[in-house]
């Protein structure tokens, strides 16, 4: 039996990311290297795709606000990189009663303009989110929260309208100053924090300056400053990294790009597992996304092998469903989509679709995405026309991309779910009752009245051995249903200057390890596994 061949779509794919790799290459290498000229000794620049939706944290909801706010506002507790709770804030807190927890504050925080962090700010932020003028995205969320009191100026009360499993997620809130008014304008530097830095300036589309917080511990050596330098093309980050123009990036240069990076004497580049969650969402509005069948067929037409070793060059694993292997929650004997486009092309002509003379069926869609996941997009593009299906793409910029995606304005799209760390985000992305505009993240707007008790029933059940059997029937449901189709879990993967050291890799991509950077010189250690 002769070698297997890969299709012909796949290998033309292959081989026009390789071309493409190549001529990027020849362009770095005929560029004059200024490795470290343009960098202040006291600042380091961090190139990102766009611009943040909100500087304010009660209104964050995107990847890249979420990045930049962790590092401005803090929480009562934070998720460590291993996934477990820990204090922040609060330097204690407890679980008296199933509806009750309580926070005790630490006494030494200051946001950066000098105001002490009390109970008093809690509680306004919270309430800030809550009350339904406000229309903050984040206010669904909260949806079990009945009330946050204050007993005193360092204690903090949540007590919530039932037993609720993943309450202390609910904390992980960060604050704002009490009074804080509501954000005048989209590029409106947020509100002061007590973070480790505090928001310089900030030009939408442009760069965003962060400081140092005075009254935030800051170790020897470290950067006094942070220039986010807004860089939409992948290509103009990886070639400012050659430069030195740049000091560091993760989970934004192409893959291709990264066998040339690290051949550069000042560059380090680490690679480990992450826990973001590649998917494709379906509209269930539409009338042929509804049948099963065809969102199978959909995802028996996906080639995520060649994606992830071709495209990826290997920096994801092939995901199962919405929780990685190392959540507590995790699954691992659920149904999997190989690839097989006969097996897809078999089940569209059950579902009533035959292809006609030129191979293709009556199933058209618009898929939604952005510039930078244009390569993604063009590949699934052409998969789904070897059985049939044709994609049209529409791409925008991130900020008009994602109002569409909120909004629920699109047949297909594919985005990250990032920092998941409790199986009740199951609850806010299939849950029917979470849809545009009521809230949530069900922006596809998928019904199972199975998928409701199972996921209000987790979030009922404070006993974790009974949580796992909840949620290994949703995991379960998730794949048979196919609300999403799961594509890949990212790996976490950072390219930085060797004189900076201290930085530590979260698995969900966090750069909250910025705060911690220190400036040492020449020869610095690789990046922290």
């Amino acid at each position: 039996m002769g070698a297997v061949r890969k299709p012909v779509l796949v290998r033309m794919m292959i081989a026009r990311m390789r071309r493409c790799a190549w001529l990027l290459t020849l362009t770095m290498i005929a560029l004059t290297s200024c490795t470290g000229a343009h960098r202040s000794p006291d600042t380091i620049q961090v190139d990102i795709e766009g611009s943040p939706i909100s500087t304010d944290p009660r209104f964050t909801t995107d990847i890249l606000s979420s990045r930049i706010n962790e590092l401005v506002f803090d929480a009562m507790v934070r998720i460590d990189r291993n996934g477990q709770f820990v204090a922040r804030l609060a330097e204690s807190y407890e679980r008296p009663t199933p509806t009750e927890l309580v926070f005790h504050l630490r006494h030494d925080v200051h946001f950066s303009d000098g105001r002490p962090l009390t109970a008093r700010d809690v509680k306004f932020t919270f309430d800030s989110i809550l009350a339904p003028e406000t229309g903050t995205p984040k206010r669904a969320g909260l949806s079990h929260l009945k009330s946050v009191s204050t007993p005193d100026d360092y204690t903090v009360v949540m007590t919530t309208d039932g037993p609720y499993a993943p309450a202390l997620e609910f904390a992980m809130q960060t604050i704002v100053p009490d009074g804080t008014p509501l954000p005048a304008r989209s590029s409106a530097i947020g509100p002061p924090g007590a973070g480790p830095f505090r928001m310089a300036s900030f030009v939408r589309d442009e760069s965003i300056v962060l400081e140092r917080n005075p009254y935030f511990p800051a170790p020897a050596n470290a950067p006094s400053t942070i220039l986010f330098k807004v860089v939409p093309d992948p290509t103009v980050r990886a070639l400012e990294l050659t430069e030195g123009v740049s000091d560091f990036s993760e989970n934004n240069i192409q893959p291709d790009v990264l066998p040339y990076l690290s051949k550069q004497p000042h560059l380090a580049i680490s690679k480990s597992p992450g826990s973001s969650y590649r998917y494709l969402a379906f509209n269930f509005r539409d009338p042929y996304l509804r049948d099963v069948r065809v969102r199978r067929a959909i995802a028996y037409s996906i080639d995520r092998a060649s994606i992830i070793n071709s495209m990826m060059r290997g920096a994801a694993r092939a995901a199962t469903g919405l929780l990685a292997p190392e959540n507590w929650a995790y699954d691992g004997n659920l149904p999997i989509y190989n690839y097989d486009p006969a097996k897809a092309r078999q089940l569209l002509d059950e579902a009533g679709y035959p292809a006609g003379p030129d191979g293709m069926r009556r199933l058209r869609f618009v898929y939604k995405t952005t510039p930078e996941q244009s390569s993604l997009a063009q590949a699934l593009q052409a998969m789904f026309k070897r059985v049939g299906i044709t994609l049209e793409i529409r791409s925008n910029e991130f900020a008009t991309f994602y109002s569409d995606i909120q909004k629920g304005n699109f047949d297909l799209t594919s985005l990250n779910w990032v920092g998941t760390n409790d199986p009740n985000h199951y609850y806010m992305i299939f849950d029917s009752k979470m849809t545009p505009p009521h809230g949530g993240f069900n922006r596809g707007y998928y019904t199972n009245p199975e998928m409701d008790r199972l996921v209000e029933t987790g979030a009922r059940t404070l006993d974790l051995s009974e949580r796992e059997q909840i949620y290994a029937q949703v995991q379960r449901l998730a794949a048979e249903d196919l609300p999403y189709v799961s594509l890949w879990w990212d790996d976490t993967v950072v390219v930085m200057n060797r004189e900076l050291h201290g930085f530590t890799p979260y698995p969900n991509g966090s750069l909250i390890s910025l705060a911690t950077l220190t400036l040492q010189g020449p020869g610095a250690a690789e990046p922290s596994e």
